[in-house]
């Protein structure tokens, strides 16, 4: 598997400049719980099969907002054995939008293989994130970067608004090539009862909201490459939830299906 298919795509949905505290978007805090599984193989994949689950915490922490995501699987390969990858991310993303802390740890078949961590911030003449892990290596940070909850803002405003399309350069912290140009492709408004979340509670929990379709690329920037890194498409609710996910890594696809969802209290702040 290459090295950010699993925690890149997935830590996108995380819901700058000061653009978050202007937005006009109000997202729910809210732990989700997702199935996932293999959606498609391609000619040269060495993947054959996969499941496992994400667990996934957006919350309000009255200065900014912490994600917390784990994901566990099972991952089988051409020739070999099935083996387990299991990842974890967190982050603080001030209300701002200009500061980001985050860590990134993928364990796979037992063993630590990935780690990052750092801190970045960025203004009006742009910004850099520097790592703690590994020491020493730092990304430049260009004018407008937003960091992942508020692009989520900002995508929730452009589809409440009707626009077709977003264009973001948008920092996530899962390594050390994870600054990239997004385009996000915005569909028409979703009827409310339409292609509901399959359990019982989500379908509750997400009831009469307003929703849209949306399809995002992925590109880095700087690379001059024509080709995404990944791209996700999913069901985006007016509160930031996000149901019926397709993660596309070139290779191989997988699905992540809305399992379980619930809304924490507020924060006394």
């Amino acid at each position: 598997m290459r090295r950010t298919a699993a925690a890149a795509g997935i830590c996108v949905l995380a819901a700058a400049a000061s653009a978050s505290a202007a937005a006009a978007a109000e997202l729910r805090p809210h732990r989700a719980l997702y199935d996932l599984s293999l959606a498609a193989v391609r000619e040269g994949s060495e993947v054959t099969a996969l499941s496992g689950r994400m667990a996934l915490e957006w919350a309000d922490v009255c200065d900014g907002w912490t994600v917390r995501q784990t994901i566990r699987m099972t991952v089988s390969e051409r020739g070999g054995a099935p083996f387990e990858n299991d990842i974890s991310f967190s982050s603080f993303e001030t209300r701002a939008g200009d500061r980001l802390r985050f860590a990134m740890r993928w364990r796979a078949r037992g063993e630590r293989t990935q780690e990052f961590a750092g801190l970045a911030e960025t203004g009006p003449s742009g910004g850099r994130a520097d790592y703690s892990v590994p020491e020493g290596e730092s990304v430049a940070l260009p004018p407008g970067t937003l960091f992942p909850t508020g692009h989520m803002f900002r995508l929730a405003d452009a589809a409440a608004a009707g626009k077709p399309l977003l264009a973001s350069v948008v920092f996530n912290g899962t390594d050390t090539e994870s600054l990239h140009n997004v385009t996000a492709f915005i569909g028409a408004e979703l009827p409310a009862d339409g292609a509901p979340p399959a359990a019982a509670a989500p379908r509750e929990a997400l009831a009469g909201l307003r929703s849209w379709r949306i399809a995002a690329g992925y590109f880095p920037v700087g690379s001059g490459d024509s080709r995404p890194d990944f791209e996700i498409s999913y069901r985006l609710f007016e509160n930031g939830v996000a149901a019926g996910l397709t993660m596309d890594y070139g290779d191989f696809a997988m699905n992540g299906a809305l399992a379980a969802l619930e809304y924490p209290p507020p924060p006394d702040c």
